[in-house]
């Protein structure tokens, strides 16, 4: 029970709460919103205390929908088997985007297309002459971009800052490798705030 739980481990809120925002406390009970409604009694639990009286039960509470137990793994455990951008695929599809698994399927032919996506890196190596790369992320994949110098300057505020983006450009194949050769960008906003990991 959560009682024996708490009395066992002598957890605190703050790790009762990450437990039931994650869904580990359902096995014992305890959906997500009733197990961190029922942290605080929970963590007064413990050898001397007396036990949790009948009004400190947590209420039937709803369950919580895709995108709020994505963000609630993010909150607790810093990672989630879904993607932000699988709850906005539909707009995105209906602006005319493509997946990143369906931008690699078209590897063989000079085509305009958009995607969008999380930034994952922002890379500017010495040695490429201005060119950029950023790897852009959704929930089939990743897409590698370019950014030519003059695009680069044209899109500079959205390019280098948005942590999640949709990019225009052409789809290029060669040596074995697709890319996206981006000619636009526009900031795309997600449930939750991503940071890149950028490199010089």
């Amino acid at each position: 029970t959560p009682s024996d739980l708490a009395l066992r481990t002598g957890l605190g809120v703050d790790a009762l709460e990450g437990l039931a925002a994650s869904g580990a406390l359902e096995s014992i009970g305890l959906g997500r919103r009733e197990g961190m409604w029922a942290a605080g009694a929970l963590a007064e639990v413990g050898p001397g205390r007396l036990p949790l009286s009948p009004g400190a039960d947590p209420p039937k509470l709803p369950g919580m929908n895709e995108q709020q137990e994505h963000l609630a793994d993010l909150w607790a455990v810093s990672a989630s088997t879904s993607h932000p951008i699988q709850f906005i695929r539909d707009r995105l599809s209906q602006t005319g985007c493509i997946t990143a698994a369906e931008l690699l399927s078209l590897q063989r032919t000079k085509k305009g297309v958009r995607v969008g996506g999380v930034v994952t890196h922002r890379q500017r190596p010495g040695t490429a002459n201005g060119v950029r790369f950023f790897n852009l992320e959704d929930e089939t994949g990743l897409v590698n971009v370019v950014i030519l110098p003059p695009v680069w300057e044209a899109n500079y505020e959205v390019a280098r800052k948005a942590p999640a983006l949709v990019v225009e450009g052409l789809v290029e194949y060669r040596d074995g490798v697709t890319n996206l050769v981006a000619h636009r960008f526009e900031p795309l906003p997600t449930v939750e705030s991503v940071k890149s990991r950028d490199f010089r």
